[in-house]
């Protein structure tokens, strides 16, 4: 093998390198543009909620709303209510059968009840 064959094939593999370094910094910088989206859309989600349940927050400033909220977050009602969100969300399968019982439920209701309607219009 001559120097300019062995420096060709470095050189097409320095290439190669650069560009899938290349193409590492792009998946890179496309999750980070990822993570930073869905952080922006939470926070955009929190403060919506926020102010659609407590409208007056924007009455205080940040180290009375940091007062409020802490205080809120340490009553045992709230607390009760996190752990069981918490518990739900750990089981997504079963709240799902438990929605889908729920409408098959309502279903037959519904339908059960157009039943006695008609009976009634029979009489």
């Amino acid at each position: 093998m001559t120097e300019q064959e062995k420096s060709q094939k470095v050189l097409a593999a320095e290439e190669a390198l650069r560009q899938a370094k290349a193409r590492l910094s792009r998946a890179k910088k496309e999750e980070k543009e990822k993570l930073r989206k869905e952080q922006n859309h939470h926070k955009y989600m929190m403060g919506g909620v926020v102010a659609k349940y407590f409208p007056e927050c924007f009455e205080f400033n940040e180290q009375e709303m940091n007062r409020i909220i802490a205080c809120v977050f340490s009553l045992r009602d709230v607390q009760n209510m996190i752990s069981r969100v918490v518990n739900e969300r750990a089981v997504p399968d079963q709240q799902k059968e438990l929605n889908n019982a729920e409408e098959e439920n309502d279903e037959n209701e519904e339908n059960s009840s157009d039943d006695d309607e008609g009976e009634d219009d029979d009489e």
